[in-house]
C-alpha cells in the first residue's frame, strides 16, 4: 500500500502546503486593509478564501511541478540518490517560500500606496531600490528585515512539519514511477485551469462588486507571474469591439470636443504670446482633494488659492495615470497612461513621443528641467535627455545639507534654486521643476497645525508645505526680470488616494489641479474657472497654441479652449465652459468622466462601477473604444 501511495503523498502534502501559504498571506492581507472592507457587506471578504481556490491550485501546481520532476528522477536514480535529491528538493522549497515572503510583503507595502496588486510594473521600479527606500523610515527598514527573517524561519517550520525531511519511504518501488506522466498532466490541467477553451485568469476569482474583495480572493504570486508574461505583449489585451467601429468611434469623440479652431481669444497683454517663456511646477501628488477651489480641504494651500485668483484654474482636471513617470508623459508629451504599462519605460517606444520640450526647443527655447530626487528612478533620466533638455539638475547636483527629506531637496530649497538660476538660460525658454516633498514619508522640515501621526495629517502637512514653497518661489520669482514675460502652468504629476484614503479607481483620488498664471494673462481671464473636462495629456496642444505654436504631432492632447462639443453658432463663452471628457486607468480598469456622470469599467468582471450621476452605453462604448485605439497605438510605438 505504501508503494502505491508514496508519490501521491508527496504531491498532496506539498499541495496543501502551498495552500496554506496563501491562505496565511490572504488572511494577513484582508485584516491588515480591514479599513477597506465594504461597508454594505464587511462579512463578503471571507469569501475570498474560497474563492481564491482556482488561481490558489494553479499557482501551486507551477511551484510543485520541479519538485515533483526531482522526486521522480531520484526515485527513478535509486536509493542511493535519495538524500541528495531530499536535499535539492528543500533546498529549491526553501528558496521559493522565501522569495514569495518577500512577493507577499511587497504587495501589502505597495497596496497601501497604489491599491492594486503587485505587477510587473513594480518590478521596473524596483530595479532602483535606493529610490524606494528613500521613501522608508529607518525604523520601517528594520522592522521589515525583522519580519521577513521571522516568515522565513516560521515557513520553514512549517514546512518540515507538513512536507517532511525524508520524502522516500525505505520500501518504495521504482515501478512507483509510472505516476509522473499522470501527475504532471494533473498539474498541467490545474496550472490552465481546468479544459475549456481559455486558460484561467483574475476574473476566475472576482466574485464581488466591491473591488478589495476581488483583490484579496486574487493569488498575488499568481498575478505577478502573469503580469511578467504578458509584459512586451503585442496583443491588445483591452479590445472590445472591430478596430474600425473603435476608431471612427474615437474620432467621432475628438470631433466632438475639438472644433475646428474657429475661435479666437485674446490671451496676453503685452510681448506676442508665441515669444513668451514658459515655466512648469509639476507638484508631486497635488490632488484635489487638498484644494478648496476644487471641493478640497480648506486652508491647506493658501498660496495656490492666491494664485487661483490671479490665473486660470481648470476645475475639471484629471491625471490619466497614477505614478510619476506617467504623469510626467502625460503633461509633457501628451500622451495618456496605459493599465499595464508605463511607457516611458520602454526607451524604444518613449524615444518617438512628440513633447513641449523637444518642440519648444526647436523653434529656438532654451530648455531645462529641475528636480530634486534621483532621475534614475523609472528611467525618466533617459527620456527627459531624450526631450532636449539642455540643462538637467536633479539631487546629485545638491550639496548634501540640501536634502533634508529622504527622498532628496525637499520643495522649498528646489524651488528656490530654480528660481534663480532661470536667470541663466537664454530667452525664451521653456523650464520644469518636479517637487518631491508631498511625497512618503512625509518627512517635511515645517511647522503646521497638521503635525499628527495619522496619515491624513502626514498628507495634509506636507501639502502646506508643498504650497508654502511654492509660494516662497513665486515671492523670488516676482523679483526677476523674466518674470514678467512668463507663462506659469502649475499642475499635479497625479492625484492620490490621501488624504481621504478613497480608491484609486474612484475619481475623486484623480482629479487635480491644473492652473495657468502670469503677468502677461490677460486680465479678462484672470480669476475664471474653466469647467470642461480635462485631461493633463491635453496641456500640450492647449498651451502650444495660446503660444501660436503647432500641435500637430500631439495626437492625444486636446486643445481645451475649443473642447466643447459645439459648433461655431454657439459663444466663446459656451465653447469655454462645456463638454469634454476625462479617461484614467490602471491595472484594475478604466475610469470616464464627461457631464452625465462618471463610472470605472473593471477588467475582470466586466462591470461599470458609477460613481457619479449617469454614463448610458454610448459613453461607456466610447470609453471602452478610447483605451482600444489608444493600447493599439502603443503598440505601434
Amino acid at each position: 500500500m505504501n508503494q502505491i501511495t508514496t508519490p501521491w503523498r508527496f504531491l498532496i502534502r506539498l499541495l496543501l502546503f502551498w495552500l496554506l501559504y496563501f491562505a496565511i498571506f490572504r488572511l494577513w492581507f484582508v485584516l491588515w486593509f480591514h479599513e477597506r472592507w465594504s461597508a454594505d457587506a464587511p462579512g463578503g471578504v471571507w469569501a475570498s478564501f474560497w474563492h481564491a481556490l482556482p488561481l490558489d491550485v494553479s499557482m501551486a501546481a507551477y511551484l510543485i511541478a520541479v519538485p515533483v520532476i526531482f522526486w521522480f528522477i531520484g526515485l527513478g536514480i535509486g536509493r542511493t540518490a535519495y538524500p541528495v535529491v531530499e536535499k535539492m528538493i528543500l533546498g529549491f522549497n526553501v528558496f521559493l517560500f522565501s522569495g514569495l515572503v518577500f512577493v507577499y510583503g511587497a504587495n501589502v507595502f505597495l497596496y497601501e500606496e497604489w491599491h492594486t496588486p503587485l505587477n510587473n510594473r513594480a518590478l521596473e521600479y524596483m530595479a532602483t531600490p535606493a529610490a524606494l527606500l528613500d521613501s522608508m523610515s529607518g525604523i520601517f527598514i528594520a522592522a521589515s528585515i525583522g519580519i521577513y527573517i521571522g516568515f522565513v524561519w516560521l515557513w520553514y517550520r512549517v514546512y518540515k512539519y507538513m512536507v517532511g525531511r525524508k520524502l522516500y519511504e525505505p520500501a518504495v518501488s521504482r515501478w512507483n514511477i509510472a505516476a509522473l506522466p499522470l501527475q504532471l498532466a494533473l498539474l498541467a490541467f490545474a496550472i490552465r485551469g481546468g479544459s475549456g477553451v481559455m486558460p484561467i485568469n483574475e476574473s476566475a476569482v472576482y466574485y464581488s462588486a466591491h473591488l478589495f474583495d476581488n483583490h484579496a480572493a486574487t493569488n498575488t504570486s499568481w498575478h505577478l507571474l502573469h503580469s511578467l508574461i504578458e509584459t512586451r505583449s503585442t496583443v491588445n489585451h483591452f479590445k472590445s469591439m472591430h478596430e474600425t467601429e473603435a476608431g471612427n468611434r474615437v474620432k467621432r469623440l475628438f470631433e466632438a470636443n475639438i472644433a475646428s479652431g474657429d475661435g479666437s481669444y485674446t490671451w496676453f497683454e503685452g510681448p506676442a504670446g508665441n515669444r513668451l517663456n514658459v515655466v512648469f511646477i509639476i507638484m508631486e501628488s497635488m490632488t484635489a482633494q487638498v484644494m478648496e477651489e476644487l471641493g478640497g480641504e480648506k486652508g491647506v494651500c493658501p498660496n495656490l488659492s492666491r494664485i487661483i485668483k490671479e490665473g486660470i484654474l481648470f476645475g475639471n482636471c484629471y491625471g490619466s495615470g497614477y505614478r510619476t513617470d506617467q504623469g510626467l508623459v502625460s503633461i509633457l508629451a501628451g500622451y495618456p497612461a496605459q493599465p499595464d504599462q508605463s511607457v516611458v519605460l520602454l526607451s524604444d517606444k518613449a524615444e518617438k513621443l512628440p513633447s513641449l520640450p523637444k518642440t519648444l526647443h526647436e523653434n529656438g527655447y532654451a530648455t531645462a528641467y529641475y528636480y530634486g530626487g534621483e532621475l534614475t528612478f523609472a528611467n525618466i533620466g533617459v527620456w527627459l535627455r531624450d526631450q532636449q533638455f539642455e540643462r538637467i539638475i536633479s539631487e546629485q547636483d545638491f550639496p548634501a545639507s540640501d536634502k533634508t527629506q529622504r527622498w532628496g531637496v525637499d520643495d522649498q530649497r528646489l524651488l528656490q534654486r530654480f528660481a534663480l538660476e532661470i536667470n541663466d538660460l537664454k530667452k525664451p525658454f521653456f523650464a520644469t521643476a518636479m517637487t518631491l516633498s508631498l511625497h512618503p514619508p512625509y518627512d517635511v522640515p515645517y511647522k503646521s497645525k497638521w503635525e499628527g501621526e495619522s496619515n491624513r495629517d502626514k498628507f495634509l502637512h506636507s501639502a502646506a508645505f508643498a504650497d508654502y514653497a511654492i509660494g516662497e518661489f513665486f515671492k523670488t520669482a516676482e523679483q526677476q526680470d523674466w518674470y514678467a514675460n512668463t507663462l506659469f502652468v502649475l499642475v499635479a504629476d497625479h492625484g492620490n488616494s490621501s488624504p481621504n484614503e478613497v480608491g484609486m479607481d474612484n475619481p475623486a483620488s484623480r482629479k487635480i489641479p491644473l492652473i495657468l498664471f502670469g503677468a502677461p494673462l490677460n486680465k479678462n481671464w484672470k480669476g475664471r474657472k474653466i469647467d470642461t473636462f480635462a485631461n493633463h495629456h491635453d496641456i500640450p496642444a492647449t498651451i502650444l497654441r495660446m503660444m501660436e505654436q503647432p500641435a500637430k504631432d500631439f495626437a492625444w492632447s486636446r486643445d481645451l479652449w475649443l473642447g466643447n462639443g459645439i459648433g461655431n453658432t454657439h459663444t466663446a463663452e459656451a465653447r469655454k465652459n462645456l463638454g469634454g471628457f476625462a479617461y484614467y486607468t490602471n491595472e484594475n480598469g478604466l475610469g470616464w468622466i464627461n457631464r452625465d456622470g462618471a463610472g470605472f469599467y473593471q477588467f475582470e468582471n466586466k462591470e461599470w462601477q458609477i460613481w457619479q450621476g449617469q454614463l448610458d452605453s454610448n459613453s461607456r462604448t466610447d470609453a471602452r473604444a478610447y483605451l482600444q485605439v489608444l493600447y493599439d497605438d502603443f503598440l505601434r510605438l
